[in-house]
């Protein structure tokens, strides 16, 4: 005959405690995502800025001065480029909407262009509305992310203080790993800006010979993209081909095949030449950094990825060396 027995579980009061307290913390951390992307923003901005302030500072040039300076011409260089980019974008997208019926009939052996396609593409000009507030949403968040940027690189320099303040001998210890992130990060935001440039530059190069219109604006893009790695360039080949089909099929195509090109020299030549020597990352480590930042927060998520694996990267290694007062060099 089996006896039944009877098992009791206890729970700590303490047990209770640190597990809602965990619920609640994560739940914060959800509602605050847009508040954490924007403040890790700034610190990229101000990791890859801090080198040049510091530089600048040895030649007697004030701290205060030389980071207003150093932002305000990053905020007016952004805020130029994308006004006169959205412009002539949005124009040249309107033109090939109205010319896209003609075009695919013209190129398409199947006449599937009826009323409710053309009823889709005469509601375009009525999201202008939307399309400024975004725009002005965006002004208002790069202009927060410059006045944060601006009083975190007035701290910089007392980190190694506060540091020595709040954990006293161990402070030594952190501000080694505080320096060995400064320069992972600090040389991924550099290498993400050289690789940019010369995306734009090989784009722009591109579309000037093939004669498309707006070659600048669609290059710079091109750049701009090139911050979302594997995925970016793709997403930029498509407003090219557009343009370029709103000329002839024979331009879109060969916008088609100068994306192509670009990216083919992307991935051969000027990514491993660049970012494989800042990062040093695997390839698979970054496209699963990529794919989980796209699931948890979209592609601006994506973007800070990879920063936030070197971060983890330079601190697990030093959890895994915690007997020896340095930082590891990290290959």
């Amino acid at each position: 005959m089996t006896k039944n027995k009877r098992v009791s579980i206890d729970i700590s009061f303490g047990s209770i405690f640190w597990i809602l307290f965990s619920l609640a913390a994560i739940f914060v951390l959800v509602q605050l995502t847009s508040v954490i992307v924007l403040l890790f923003s700034s610190i990229l901005i101000t990791l890859a800025i801090c080198p040049l302030v510091d530089w600048l500072e040895k030649y007697k040039i004030k701290r205060g001065l030389s980071s207003i300076i150093i932002l305000l011409l990053i905020f007016s260089v952004v805020i130029y480029l994308a006004i006169s980019i959205a412009t002539p974008l949005f124009d040249q997208t309107q033109l090939f909407l109205q010319r896209l019926p003609g075009i695919i009939d013209a190129v398409s052996p199947i006449k599937f262009i009826d009323g409710s396609l053309n009823a889709q593409f005469a509601t375009v000009p009525g999201r202008v509305l939307n399309i400024a507030l975004d725009t002005f949403s965006a002004f208002i968040t790069a202009f927060t992310v410059i006045v944060i940027s601006y009083y975190m690189i007035q701290e910089m320099h007392n980190l190694k203080s506060y540091l020595k303040f709040w954990f006293g001998e161990k402070g030594e210890i952190y501000n080694a790993i505080a320096e060995k992130l400064e320069a992972q990060i600090g040389n991924w935001v550099r290498g993400e800006l050289l690789l940019m440039l010369v995306v734009g530059l090989l784009s722009y190069a591109g579309y000037l010979i093939i004669g498309i219109p707006f070659a600048l604006p669609l290059a710079f893009l091109a750049g701009l993209l090139e911050l979302i790695p594997n995925i970016g360039p793709t997403i930029a080949t498509v407003p090219a081909m557009l343009v370029g089909f709103s000329i002839s099929p024979n331009h879109g195509i060969a916008a088609l095949v100068v994306s192509l090109i670009v990216q083919q020299l992307e991935n051969n030549l000027i990514v491993p030449k660049i970012m494989q020597k800042v990062t040093g990352l695997n390839p698979i480590v970054t496209i699963v950094a990529i794919m989980i930042g796209f699931k948890l927060g979209g592609p601006l998520m994506a973007i800070l990825a990879l920063p936030l694996v070197l971060s983890a990267r330079v601190i697990m290694s030093h959890i895994r060396f915690n007997k020896v007062t340095t930082i590891p060099e990290i290959d």
